[in-house]
C-alpha cells in the first residue's frame, strides 16, 4: 500500500500524520507500506528524522512551484508504487490499529474488491473527538447502491477512510481540476461506478474539522453549480432513475448547505452562517423542493439564524 500524503505549509500536521504511520506498524510490515510526501509549503521540511526507524520505502518531494490542492494530490498519487492507496491529508491522520487494520484488511479482500470505505473519528484541532463516523456493516455495495450512498449523503466518504487500487486511475483517470474542491465527489462517483465499494465497520484514521480545512471556503453558490455537473454525470452513467437522483440531489444539496450553515454557526460567525443557509434560495436548490430527511435541523437553523438578526 502507498500511503500519500500531500502537504500544505503545516509542518505539525505533517509530522503528526507521518507519525501516524510509521510509529503504529510493527517492522514486519514495513515493506507492505511505501510513504510517499509531496510539500506545497514555501520551504523543504525536515522529515529525514521521522524515518530514523523505518525501514520501508519513503519519498520526498518540495515542489519548487507551489502546485495547488488537486495538482498536488495527482503528483503524490503519480509516484505510488503500492497496490493500493490511501490520500492522507497532513491535518489528518491514522489511528493507533488503524494501519494494521487497513493491511490485514486488504490482504484477506484485496483480491475481491478494488475500493475500501473504512471509518472514521472527527475530531478537532486538539485531536478531540466530536463524533465517529463507522459504516454500519461489513459488506459489497453494488454500483447502483454505491452511487445512491455516495449521491444522497455529502459527508459518505471522508478522504482518509478510502482505500483504492492504484490501477483504477488508469481506468477513470486522476483527480480532475475542472471540478475544483467538489473533485474528490467526482473521483469517488467515477470508482464507485466502476467498482462499487467494500465497506468495513472500523475506524481507521482521524479526519480533522477546523478553520484551516481546505473545504472551509466551499460552502458558495459556484461549488453548488459544481456540484450539479458531478449529478449530470451520473445521470449520464444510467446507474440510477432521474426521479431516484432528483431525490438523492435534493438530500445532498440540504445536508451540504446545513453542514457548511453549522460549521459558521459553532464559530458564532454569524454573518457568513447567514449567507451559506442563504443558498437554500439558489432557484437550483428551490428546483429539488424540501428534503424531508432534513425539513427539521433547515427550519431548526433558519430560527436561530432569525433569533441571532433580531438580537443583534
Amino acid at each position: 500500500m502507498s500511503v500519500c500524503i500531500p502537504a500544505y505549509n503545516r509542518p505539525q500536521g505533517l509530522v503528526a500524520a507521518v507519525r501516524s504511520v510509521v510509529a503504529a506498524l510493527p517492522p514486519e510490515y514495513h515493506d507492505q507500506v511505501d510513504i510517499i510526501i509531496t510539500d506545497d509549503s514555501p520551504t523543504p521540511a525536515a522529515v529525514a528524522d521521522l524515518f530514523a526507524a523505518w525501514s520501508g520505502h519513503w519519498h520526498y518531494q518540495h515542489n519548487a512551484q507551489r502546485l495547488g490542492m488537486v495538482a498536488n494530490w495527482n503528483a503524490s498519487l503519480a509516484k505510488a508504487s503500492g497496490e493500493f492507496i490511501l490520500l492522507l491529508h497532513d491535518d489528518d491522520y491514522l489511528l493507533p490499529q488503524g494501519s494494521t487494520t487497513i493491511l490485514e484488511t486488504l490482504s484477506k479482500y484485496g483480491r475481491q474488491f478494488d475500493v475500501f470505505l473504512f471509518g472514521v473519528h472527527l475530531v478537532n484541532p486538539h485531536q478531540r473527538c466530536l463524533r465517529r463516523q463507522i459504516p454500519r456493516r461489513q459488506e459489497w455495495l453494488s454500483p447502483t447502491q454505491a452511487l445512491r450512498q455516495l449521491l444522497r449523503h455529502s459527508s459518505f466518504v471522508r478522504f482518509p477512510a478510502l482505500i483504492w487500487r492504484r490501477s483504477l486511475l488508469n481506468e477513470v483517470g486522476y483527480f480532475d481540476p475542472t471540478y475544483g474542491e467538489a473533485t474528490d465527489l467526482y473521483q469517488w462517483l467515477r470508482f464507485f461506478a466502476q467498482k462499487g465499494v467494500y465497506t468495513v465497520p472500523h475506524a481507521t484514521a482521524a479526519y480533522t474539522i477546523h478553520d484551516q480545512a481546505l473545504t472551509m471556503g466551499m460552502f458558495q453558490a459556484q461549488t453548488l453549480a459544481t456540484l450539479g455537473q458531478i449529478f449530470a454525470a451520473a445521470a449520464d452513467l444510467h446507474l440510477l432513475s432521474l426521479a431516484e437522483l432528483q431525490k438523492c440531489q435534493c438530500d445532498f444539496f440540504h445536508q451540504f448547505i446545513l453542514a457548511g450553515t453549522w460549521r459558521f454557526l459553532r464559530r458564532r460567525q454569524w454573518q457568513r452562517a447567514q449567507e451559506v443557509y442563504q443558498l437554500f434560495d439558489r432557484p437550483e436548490v428551490r428546483a429539488l423542493g424540501r428534503s424531508r430527511r432534513w425539513q427539521g435541523l433547515r427550519w431548526l437553523f433558519g430560527a436561530w439564524l432569525w433569533l441571532m438578526q433580531q438580537v443583534n
